[in-house]
């Protein structure tokens, strides 16, 4: 933090109950496998488990509780609250409003985490920064990353998530950002949002957030570009990047190279800067336009942007290039899922020489379309030329039968990560690639560590 705070702040500010006094902290915990005694912990409630219920087991082991009800013998300070979870952010609040530099927030459905790493490697060139670490971007991640500002940071970049329709202008009204960008809208989380349209108006909250004086960076070129225009609060700025001309920010010239990495005119305010990125997918020049604007609106220069996105790297899970045991090329990509990002990983793979195999794992929530979407997906894989489709999942095999309509080839669903990594095996060379993409819920991560580690440390959980 900053600057400590105390249990009577907050408790003056957000209203609830003191218990056993008050008392000052720099820290917040709330797992209670990684106890502090420094720190404040807040006992949070989910659907499966209660904190509540080891409370009473953290009297020397924490400085003071936030609780939803008193716990009894013990002489911790408690600030008694209605919930946990709303206190959480409360305290990220506090920590946010001491914070005085710029603050920039991404959210989209897919290549939001890569966008914020873009922007990382972009400022940390000339500044400290405070930066969304792994998926810690919903309403108990983002309030983590705030508790981490210290007075050493200049700049705050913040991914935020969403499974519902309020989600990100919460998030927006803990962070407070100032410039703001949604990636892109595509089918992901439908199940929480209704439909596609629900999921742009979700997204949209972080920028029917923002303060007069900010910065909404749009994507010129997502069908919601002109839907957000139209609900931007009065005294907002925006700047629009895309592959049209008129945008402030646009790419042209795209090239790709053996590797299938993009190399591009960056053009900003009609002067090109020449750009090579490092990160796989011809997908990645909208991630970095993205990236660019958000840096721009930030007053960056030019040169610095692109250096910074030259210099920003894969992330773990996203299109990580390894070698597999029969010398076949490896793209991990099974992070996440859903079908904007799949067409991405499809149009990736289809450029590459040599034999290509998807292995794609169901995609998760995708509400009553999701027959129709991993149909669709498998028909895109089989029209893009790809040698081979191995699916996992219930869902996988209307992928399978749309990929072998009409071409004769085989149909490969498997209900175990062990089967399907056993038959793919059969197929693999050093003249292969192979790409492995599915939702968080298909846990393809076991296949990519089937096919580059060693066979004695797999077990299938």
């Amino acid at each position: 933090m900053i600057a400590p705070l105390t249990l009577e702040q907050l408790q003056c500010r957000f209203g609830g109950e003191l218990i056993n006094g008050s008392v000052a902290f720099e820290r917040v915990c709330t797992d209670t496998r990684k106890l502090d005694p420094q720190a404040l912990f807040v006992a949070l409630v989910g659907d499966n488990f209660d904190a509540h219920d080891f409370a009473a087991e953290l009297e020397g082991k924490v400085l003071g509780l936030v609780v939803e009800r008193q716990i009894p013998g013990i002489s911790l300070p408690q600030w008694r609250v209605e919930d946990s979870t709303v206190a959480l952010g409360q305290i990220g609040l506090l920590c946010r409003e001491q914070f005085q530099g710029p603050v920039i927030a991404i959210t989209g459905s897919c290549g939001k985490t890569t966008v914020k790493e873009m922007l990382s490697s972009i400022f940390a060139q000339r500044h400290t920064i405070c930066v969304t670490q792994g998926n810690l971007n919903n309403q108990f991640g983002l309030p983590m990353t705030l508790f981490g500002l210290t007075p050493a940071h200049e700049v705050l970049i913040l991914e935020m998530g969403a499974n519902g329709p309020d989600d990100i202008g919460y998030l927006c009204g803990i962070g407070k950002p100032q410039i703001t960008a949604v990636n892109n809208v595509k089918p992901a989380h439908v199940e929480g949002f209704g439909s596609v349209d629900g999921i742009a108006a979700a997204k949209g909250q972080i920028y029917t957030s923002l303060a007069p004086g900010g910065t909404a960076v749009i994507n010129a070129d997502d069908n919601y570009a002109r839907y957000w225009r139209e609900q931007m609060p009065e005294g907002v700025k925006t700047l629009s990047v895309g592959l049209g001309h008129g945008c402030t920010v646009h790419a042209d010239n795209i090239r790709m190279d053996e590797r299938g990495c993009a190399s591009f005119d960056l053009v900003i305010d009609e002067v090109a800067h020449p750009v090579r990125l490092q990160v796989l997918g011809e997908h990645n020049v909208h991630n970095a336009l993205v990236a660019s604007g958000c840096a721009l609106a930030a007053g960056i220069p030019a040169a610095e942007i692109v250096s910074g996105l030259e210099g920003a790297g894969s992330v773990g899970g996203r299109l990580q290039v390894l070698t597999g045991l029969a010398g076949e090329t490896v793209i991990d990509d099974s992070y996440n899922a859903n079908p904007g990002s799949v067409s991405a990983a499809i149009e990736l793979l289809a450029q590459r020489q040599g034999k290509k195999i998807l292995v794609l794992g169901d995609m998760a929530e995708l509400g009553a379309d999701a027959e129709r979407m991993h149909r669709e997906m498998g028909e895109l894989a089989r029209d893009r030329g790809l040698d081979a489709l191995y699916t996992l999942g219930p869902l996988g095999m209307a992928a399978c039968v749309a990929f072998a309509e009409g071409t004769g080839k085989p149909r490969h669903n498997f209900r175990e990560h062990r089967a399907l990594v056993e038959a793919l095996s059969r197929e693999l060379d050093d003249s292969t690639t192979v790409l492995v993409k599915g939702s968080r819920s298909a846990r393809m991560e076991r296949v990519v560590q089937a096919l580059t580690e060693s066979a004695d440390a797999q077990e299938e959980n």
